[in-house]
């Protein structure tokens, strides 16, 4: 939902910190569909059945592992966007 509303937010501006933002939710898309989904697919199925041994505990870090890199990526996108939120309240005040 965030990379949606940011997309349709940044349909008419071009840049560096636009497109950046566009690769870190790219990533953090794929890091979720990729990563995210099938571990906790998988994590499910193993503790549904009791199986908590080395291929679930390896799961599970990986999956912490990618959930953290994706707060990153969001926490850099919310940075970016408040910055350029700012920088637009500023323009606008000049006027």
């Amino acid at each position: 939902m965030a990379g949606a509303g940011g997309a349709a937010l940044a349909r008419t501006r071009r840049g560096p910190v636009i497109a950046r933002k566009t690769q870190r939710m790219r990533l953090a898309a794929l890091n979720g569909v990729l990563i995210l989904v099938p571990s906790a697919i998988f994590l499910a199925q193993k503790a549904g059945a009791g199986q908590f041994d080395a291929a679930f505990y390896s799961v599970q870090v990986l999956e912490l592992a990618a959930g953290a890199l994706n707060v990153k990526l969001l926490g850099a996108n919310l940075r970016d966007g408040i910055a350029m939120a700012q920088a637009l309240s500023r323009t606008q005040a000049a006027r």
